[in-house]
């Protein structure tokens, strides 16, 4: 029997709702699934995912790895070296891909022309990517709709280890590490905004935003290791026609110097600092919310929400300055 074309590849941890719908949708492509096989790599699951996903029937060949706790760039890396596919093609457990995501994407690289190609991650009924703000058709090298022809991927090693988190199982720019790897080493590569894949509306809850600005300690980890490809990819935001750096980063710089100013203000019996600094770190709490949720972020009566968005900057930043402690680097800072 020959190698199947394609290895589809999804990391998966205590989401085996979401693991089986997106295994269905998979069953749904047009592509002959003769030449697909799909190895799930189950990372450290505590709710039985690999024995449920076991019990079910997929008109592909299907092989199941348990691994320990090792992050999503470990499950991938364990899955990519079992795989037989000549491209590997990562997706994740939370995504619906289109019925006709394979099949386009065996057409693009069928002819050996790229070594990488990168479709559009959207949201249910919208255009809207969800990596926002950032130049068309721009690799980000999102794993949830991504192609990789196998040599490469082994040739460099793969997700590196270090941007994972093993006792806070946080893990953050793996994938912007391997890409921007991938770009050093020559690798031809496509972005191909027609290659859909769906993912859920996310950010529902504070939790998971508390979560996710934790994550950013792992920036300067990416930008020791790739600081031209760190000011250019990472940093650079697009607002129409304008090209913003790290408005982010420097909204929650405003958020800590608006809030010493409040405190500053009403130590010094200053209603009028005080107020201003107060507005300040209310509206940088907003532009924060509107990074995460965004036409969503008008919902100020939220107040729970609205509250917590105040807060996040401050999250933020001390992820940031927790990794550049780690790390020892400061450039990322400014």
């Amino acid at each position: 029997m020959s190698a199947p074309f394609f290895s589809i590849i999804m990391p998966t941890y205590n989401r085996r709702e979401g693991a089986r719908r997106c295994l269905e949708a998979l069953g749904k492509q047009t592509l002959d699934l003769s030449d697909v096989e799909v190895i799930v790599a189950v990372d450290g699951s505590t709710d039985g995912t690999a024995e449920y996903l076991r019990s079910l029937s997929f008109p592909y060949a299907m092989t199941i790895l348990e691994l320990d706790n090792g992050g999503a760039g470990g499950a991938r890396n364990a899955a990519a070296a079992k795989a037989e596919g000549r491209f590997l093609a990562f997706t994740e457990d939370d995504v619906d891909p289109c019925r006709t995501w394979l099949a386009q994407a065996y057409e693009i690289l069928k002819e050996d022309q790229w070594d990488v190609l990168e479709g559009h991650t959207g949201y249910p009924g919208s255009q809207t990517s969800v990596r926002q703000f950032e130049p068309t058709l721009r690799p980000s090298f999102i794993p949830c709709n991504l192609f990789v022809r196998k040599e490469i991927f082994a040739a460099l090693g793969g997700y590196s280890p270090d941007f994972y988190d093993r006792k806070e199982h946080l893990y953050f720019r793996e994938d912007s590490d391997f890409g921007f790897r991938l770009l050093a080493a020559g690798a031809r590569v496509r972005v191909e905004s027609t290659l859909v894949v769906i993912h859920p509306l996310q950010f529902h809850k504070m939790s998971g935003c508390f979560r996710h600005a934790r994550r950013y300690c792992f920036d300067p980890l990416l930008y020791k290791r790739h600081p031209r490809e760190y000011r250019d990819f990472i940093e650079a935001k697009t607002f129409g026609p304008v090209t913003i750096h790290r408005p982010q980063h420097y909204v929650a710089l405003g958020d800590f110097f608006a809030l010493i100013a409040t405190i500053g203000g009403v130590v010094a019996g200053s209603p009028t600092v005080a107020i201003a600094g107060a507005g300040m770190v209310l509206l940088c709490g907003w532009l924060f919310r509107y990074k995460y949720q965004g036409i969503r972020s008008l919902r100020l009566y939220l107040l729970p929400e609205t509250v917590g968005f105040t807060v996040l900057p401050f999250v933020y930043l001390a992820a940031v300055v927790r990794g550049c402690l780690k790390y020892r680097v400061v450039g990322v800072l400014v």
